[in-house]
């Protein structure tokens, strides 16, 4: 039996026909697709720059980089996410230190973030878990209150053409200095690879274009001897070959065009599972999050202890009916390297912890027929039930 995964990419034949079309043209990277997912991003957000790189991971690291976070400085990150979120501190030697988030929404609120702020605080990157905007506006609030020095960074890599309760959309920059989208292939849009950074600030945007590219600039303005011809660039400071090849960009424009009917889907699905899952014994569906939330991801919460039941057991009976789970995430602070970097410990994260022990996530993407989804009811209703 074929086993449907939590996520997977749909490409049909016109993401194919997309890049074929540039692997029979003249440039395959640093060619002009670039620019072209960058401006339909900027646009479809309402931002004035967007900048594309490899990877989410490799944007969250420019974007530590163009703010000239370091050494002495501290970055916080929510206890739930994946690693980069935190890692992107460490990459430029700065300390990361975490807040804890909401059980029930599994998301970061302005009131678990304050503890968690310090006079070396220089940048904060709320997520936005599982596709529902955390509330920016309380906690752009509270940063530019406490840091006023510090950047904010959106780490909104689960919530492409999601939109925050006043109806703009995630990635408008209305309380943000930088907001960050992942194309990997579980996400909304897909590029194979990549992420993209937006931001309004025409210094920032500079500098992330700088160093995504090895630091090498022909500006100039900037250049310190005479312009010897079009070959000629300089290097002023390191940087890195965090490039994304056109072949992605023709892949991620491509998707992009259809974001609109695979947020339909997802919600259309995340709406059959609340109908359906609603009375499953010990178990809890995501809150309501009406149109706001780009659905990434469905998550249960499940009371195993209460069920009778362990996760592990849980998880392979529902595989045995072709059903993939997954669990987003355990908490980062209590990762080995960050218990010694931090002397963290069990406890120190009430809300992160309660939501591990109890998460399990089941099947959400597009590609989901009807067919699929009554599958996955059927399996959790035979094993939970």
């Amino acid at each position: 039996m074929d086993i449907l995964p939590y996520g997977r990419h749909l490409i049909e034949p016109d993401d194919v026909e997309a890049v074929g079309d540039v692997l029979r043209g003249d440039w395959l990277t640093q060619g002009p697709k670039v620019a072209e997912l960058e401006k339909a991003l900027a646009e479809r957000c309402g931002a004035r720059h967007a900048v594309a790189c490899s990877s989410g991971t490799s944007a969250l690291h420019l974007a530590m980089l163009a703010a000239g976070i370091g050494p002495g400085d501290e970055i916080v990150s929510p206890a739930l996410t994946f690693l980069a979120t935190a890692n992107c501190g460490v990459y430029v030697g700065a300390e990361p230190r975490f807040c804890d988030v909401d059980f029930r929404t599994v998301q970061v609120t302005a009131e678990l973030l304050e503890p968690a702020l310090s006079a070396r605080t220089r940048a904060v990157l709320p997520v936005h878990f599982a596709g529902q905007p955390c509330d920016m506006e309380a906690i752009s609030r509270l940063v530019r209150e406490r840091c006023p020095e510090a950047i904010l960074v959106e780490d909104a890599c689960h919530a492409l053409g999601g939109r925050h309760p006043d109806g703009t959309p995630v990635g408008s920059l209305r309380w943000a200095d930088m907001v960050m989208f992942s194309l990997h292939p579980v996400k909304h849009v897909a590029a194979g690879e990549g992420g993209v950074l937006l931001t309004d600030r025409d210094d920032l945007a500079e500098r992330l274009a700088l160093l995504r590219n090895h630091g090498m600039t022909k500006d100039p303005g900037t250049l310190t001897r005479p312009d010897e011809g079009p070959w000629y660039y300089e290097m002023h400071e390191v940087g890195f070959n965090f490039r994304l090849p056109d072949l992605s960009c023709a892949l991620g424009l491509s998707q992009l065009r259809k974001l609109d009917r695979f947020l339909a889907r997802r919600r259309e699905i995340a709406g059959r599972y609340h109908q359906a899952l609603a009375d499953l014994p010990h178990t809890l569906t995501p809150p309501a999050a009406a149109e706001t939330s780009a659905w990434h991801i469905y998550m249960l919460h499940i009371d195993f202890a209460a069920l009778g039941r362990s996760r592990r057991d849980v998880v392979a009976d529902l595989r045995e009916r072709g059903v993939g789970t997954q669990i987003h995430y355990y908490p980062v602070p209590l990762q080995p390297y960050y218990r010694q970097l931090g002397g963290y410990a069990e406890g120190d994260f009430p809300g992160a912890e309660r939501h591990y022990a109890r998460a399990l996530t089941i099947p959400l993407f597009p590609a989901m027929s009807d067919g699929d989804v009554e599958r996955v009811i059927a399996a959790l209703h035979a094993v939970l039930g």
